[in-house]
């Protein structure tokens, strides 16, 4: 008899290894893929406009490593990195600053019993450029707590989609005296496809239109010459978050390594050198105006491709080089300077857009990550956000963040542009 009741202990046991479920647990990670090219689109904001989180592209935090990019709305974005806990928040970037936790914040715990929360406190660095002069500095601290609880388990139906199983997670925060909640609806194998945001009386519910994985996104293509014009004398006139008008030129066009490329000269001082082909749209030269230097390849290396010919909704493109260092405007060869650069884009969305210019039907909207990895200047140069490209027309929106990341740990990070831009007007007479 003994030792039959060790055996059906065992059996019990074995079950409860192979069917996690039956013990209450369940494994987050599978709730909430954090792959390449995973993203969702939310609808449900007060003022009527769609948001999107996307994961793209990676940087290298210094202390830390590698960790992957959650890109958010309004210039916001997360570094992120899965471990056998969970997943957790190393840094959180905005348009107004940054913020480090002095011990990783836990984004989204690796598995959860019903009912039984998992907590923790951490102390959050905050980054601001106090001055406004790009002098990034610690100017304090935040205390945060955070609780997870796992609710239930339930079907879930979305914009007559239905999806089977979905765990409910509640998460709250409390900072500086207040205290917010936001509820997940997180469907396996697809992530959240409702969010419940609460704070005090006030309550928000955003639900999924579209994502990868979920089945509930139409394939489509869009050429990117029938987006972009590409000629010599355009002007797209923007207007930025404070008002401020900025101009980008398309210029005569000049050789690099021999090859015809159309100049797009913004106000900022950066000149970017493009060529469009069946490649796609392929940057062959770019002048930096923040550090007075120029960028471009040279064989075996190849240009670097921001977009492919055709931009297909749903997909996830990348596209690596290295390029050779220049000063401006002599063109003095640095050897010494050889970085990595990288862009990655998803083309998340096909949506209306009214701009200062007007409104725009069925532009295409994709979240982009440049980045310039220069590992003997020990930095990264980064640029991430959104941006909306219209049939003829090109950019008519962007949202995009621009900074630099160092791994020298006695530098601090800080962010050069924040450029918010939408379109008053575009002249296409071109030459």
């Amino acid at each position: 008899m003994h030792n039959r009741t060790k055996l059906f202990t065992l059996i019990l046991g074995m079950l409860a290894m192979c069917f996690p479920h039956t013990a209450g647990a369940y494994d987050l990670r599978a709730y909430f893929p954090l792959d390449s090219g995973r993203f969702w689109n939310f609808t449900g904001a007060p003022d009527g406009s769609s948001s999107t989180w996307a994961v793209n592209g990676a940087l290298t935090l210094k202390n830390v490593g590698r960790v992957m990019i959650l890109a958010m709305d309004n210039g916001r974005f997360l570094c992120l990195r899965d471990d056998w806990e969970g997943t957790h928040i190393y840094a959180e970037y905005g348009p107004d600053g940054y913020r480090i936790p002095e011990q990783p914040l836990l984004f989204l715990p690796s598995d959860l019993k019903l009912d039984v929360p998992t907590e923790q406190s951490v102390t959050l660095k905050v980054f601001s450029d106090p001055e406004g002069n790009i002098n990034f500095k610690e100017t304090g601290k935040s205390n945060q707590t955070i609780k997870f609880m796992h609710k239930n388990v339930e079907d879930v139906t979305v914009g007559g989609h239905e999806f089977k199983n979905c765990v409910v997670i509640e998460k709250v925060t409390t900072e500086k005296d207040s205290t917010t909640s936001e509820t997940l609806y997180l469907a396996p194998g697809v992530g959240p496809i409702k969010r419940v945001l609460a704070k005090g009386k006030e309550k928000t519910t955003y639900v999924i239109n579209s994502c990868v994985g979920g089945g509930i996104i139409k394939a489509e293509n869009f050429s990117i010459k029938d987006l972009q014009p590409f000629k010599p004398g355009f002007t797209w006139t923007y207007k930025d978050q404070k008002g401020l008008v900025w101009n980008t030129v398309t210029k005569d066009k000049e050789p690099v390594e021999k090859v015809a490329s159309l100049p797009f000269a913004e106000d900022t001082g950066d000149i970017y050198y493009y060529v469009l082909d069946d490649r796609g749209l392929i940057m062959t030269q770019k002048f930096w105006s923040l550090v007075g230097g120029c960028t471009d390849f040279h064989p075996p290396d190849s240009p670097l491709q921001v977009f492919p010919a055709t931009l297909s909704l749903g997909a996830y493109y990348s596209s690596v080089s290295n390029a050779r260092v220049h000063t401006w405007p002599s063109m003095t060869l640095m050897e010494e300077f050889y970085p990595e650069m990288h862009c990655s884009s998803i083309v998340v969305a096909k949506e209306d857009v009214t701009v200062l210019a007007g409104k725009y039907r069925g532009c295409v909207k994709v979240c982009q990550v440049t980045v310039s990895r220069n590992f003997n200047m020990n930095n990264e140069q980064i640029q991430i956000g959104y941006l909306w490209l219209a049939k003829d027309t090109g950019v008519v929106k962007k949202q995009l963040l621009e900074m630099t990341n160092y791994f020298n740990p006695l530098r601090i990070n800080r962010i050069s542009s924040v450029k918010f831009w939408d379109l008053m007007k575009i002249d296409k007479k071109g030459r």
